[in-house]
């Protein structure tokens, strides 16, 4: 199959979005089928990736209210001189929303891939009258809608959306990669917690958790990964809090060091205040790692309560403070816990879930 993937994020710009969208490709790419990528420059950064698979850059429209459906232009030329079988838009907004107009002209199956953000009521693009229609414009348009969890599936459901063309698909994880690491002679003891820096991920709240934890077992550390626009002020509020020893913040970790991370820590940590489906949950599945986590939105299909890991309210600083010292003190509950997550990750393996978009490609290539 020749597949165009439409996002309007990806590398060099680091996140779960990205990283699935070049993992996929890339996976693909190796089983034989033709990927393109039509991403959108970068400006200021190296925009050359190393990849089995091609990139066409775009340059990203000045306005995400006008002008958008330039991109079509790049869209056409595509088409035009690769024709495509399958366009996969990785956003309804605005990729989805361009990928409609481009339907109407081409007849070519489209399927869209909200990322969250994007079909959530309460964010940005839904709240503006305008992008909602265009949001729901493009989910009508579709051939097909990947819901990556059960709570964005409904979500979807409740913009109008028919039940029969939406397709629940979580994303995946490549559990051989952290199953061939072998453990270092590493005896530090601490908490891990990934992300990007901003406000919804809640390290405002882990941070103000953590302290319960820092008094009753000092020995204990917190590392958090990620970049993002909160970092500087998440570093002064650590630094508020007098835990600037106990607490790292350790930026952006990818490959092997990130594996190590997952699988050398006690637990892990997902303190996001909303939360659509998130890749650092099923990493540290595969890692089998026991999960403390807000019950919200993708978390609580992930994690079960008392089985794989422990759920807490979202802002509250006090009960995950609580469950934080209720696993520390209890290695035997972890152990307990992390044979659990690894058998829970199995049904997240990586090659299972591209089989499942393959064979929604041939389905859709079968009915058009």
């Amino acid at each position: 199959m020749k597949i165009c993937f439409y996002t309007a994020t990806f590398l060099p710009i680091i996140g779960g979005a990205e990283i699935f969208l070049h993992n996929f490709a890339t996976s693909l790419s190796n089983i034989g089928h033709e990927i393109t990528v039509l991403a959108p420059n970068v400006r200021g950064k190296n925009n050359k990736i190393d990849a089995n698979y091609n990139i066409r850059r775009y340059q990203r429209p000045s306005s995400k209210r006008f002008a958008v459906r330039q991109v079509l232009l790049y869209l056409f030329w595509e088409k035009i001189i690769n024709n495509f079988d399958i366009l996969h838009c990785h956003g309804a907004y605005p990729p989805g929303y361009v990928g409609a107009t481009f339907k109407t002209i081409f007849k070519t199956p489209l399927v869209i891939r909200p990322h969250g953000s994007d079909i959530l009521p309460d964010e940005g693009i839904r709240r503006h009258p305008r992008l909602d229609r265009r949001v729901k414009k493009a989910l009508f348009s579709a051939d097909a809608i990947v819901a990556q969890s059960n709570y964005l599936k409904e979500e979807i459901e409740k913009a109008g959306v028919p039940d029969d063309k939406i397709r629940l698909i979580p994303n995946g994880v490549m559990i051989s990669e952290f199953d061939a690491y072998k453990p270092s002679r590493n005896k530090e003891q601490y908490i891990l917690a990934m992300g990007s820096m901003t406000k919804k991920k809640g390290f405002d709240i882990l941070i103000s958790a953590f302290s319960h934890i820092n008094k009753k077992f000092p020995e204990v550390r917190l590392n958090i990964a990620g970049v993002g626009p909160e970092l500087e002020n998440y570093k002064r509020f650590v630094n508020e809090k007098g835990l600037n020893g106990p607490v790292n913040f350790l930026g952006n970790v990818t490959g092997e060091k990130k594996i190590a991370l997952f699988k050398e820590c006690l637990f892990f940590v997902n303190s996001s205040r909303r939360e659509p489906f998130a890749n650092v949950n099923l990493e540290a599945l595969a890692a089998g790692k026991p999960i403390i986590a807000t019950s919200v939105g993708g978390n609580i299909e992930v994690v079960r309560d008392g089985y794989n890991g422990l759920l807490v309210p979202a802002e509250d600083p006090v009960e995950l403070g609580k469950a934080m010292v209720s696993l520390v003190k209890d290695k035997e509950l972890i152990k307990r816990m992390s044979i659990r997550s690894k058998e829970i990750a199995k049904r997240y393996d990586w090659d299972l879930i591209v089989k499942r978009y393959i064979s929604l490609y041939e389905d859709l290539l079968k009915r058009n």
